[in-house]
């Protein structure tokens, strides 16, 4: 009985969400679930100051990454930050998105304090609040940079974060220190970032809140068939 119970639930699960992904990729650009390996040799609309498809990443030579240079001088190339505005644009709220977990790797000599940025939305710029730390060790970790008020400030326009998410416009990844700023404030460093597996995803408090709907629906069928079993009785 708890086995079946299982399997049902596990499938209603799977239903939410395929019905959840189903409904974003027909309205929106971001999808939940969607996952840029670099495999296929290109950045995958991953632009900026020269980003690079380059080999030999955490799973051997064969496993290609995004590669983000800084040169710490002035303008366009002095920065380790890297943007996306084609399929991780659009509606991340329609899309159930509410972080984006990445894998990075800093080959470079300083620490790079990675923040996440939404840009060109109606609802203003909206930026990491706190950084995430990436040591100077080139050693593969998994980040997440969570998308929620909780997470973010905003630093540019006026709006609600909500607005901001129904409508991103460009999607940004780059090394900036101090207080949160906005676009154009990203600190120059001389650093070399490897970007790889950047997959939208719901953060865990928002998992369990669709595991806890799908088991409470469960129930709710569980008790209905019960107490039709026992008027027919």
């Amino acid at each position: 009985m708890q086995r079946a119970t299982a399997i049902r639930f596990c499938t209603l699960v799977g239903a939410i969400l395929s019905a959840a992904l189903w409904t974003t990729t027909t309205q929106a650009q971001i999808a939940f679930g969607q996952i840029d390996d670099f495999q296929d040799n290109t950045t995958q609309n991953w632009t900026g100051a020269g980003p690079a498809n380059v080999p030999n990443g955490q799973g051997g030579a064969a496993d290609r990454y995004l590669e983000v240079v800084g040169n710490g001088g002035f303008g366009s190339g002095s920065r380790v930050a890297t943007f996306n505005e084609t399929q991780w644009g659009g509606d991340y709220v329609s899309a159930g998105v509410t972080a984006v977990r990445v894998d990075m790797a800093n080959f470079g000599a300083t620490d790079l304090e990675m923040r996440a940025l939404l840009l060109f939305t109606s609802g203003g710029d909206w930026t990491s609040t706190a950084t995430t730390l990436v040591p100077a060790d080139g050693v593969w970790r998994t980040y997440t940079f969570g998308l929620t008020t909780s997470d973010l400030t905003l630093v540019g326009g006026s709006g609600t974060l909500a607005q901001a998410l129904s409508g991103v416009g460009r999607f940004m990844l780059r090394h900036q220190t101090g207080a949160p700023a906005g676009i154009g404030a990203g600190t120059p460093v001389v650093g070399t970032l490897g970007i790889d597996n950047v997959t939208a995803i719901p953060e865990p408090a928002s998992i369990a809140l669709l595991a806890v709907g799908g088991l409470a629906l469960l129930r709710r069928r569980r008790t209905g068939t019960t107490d039709q079993s026992h008027v027919s009785a």
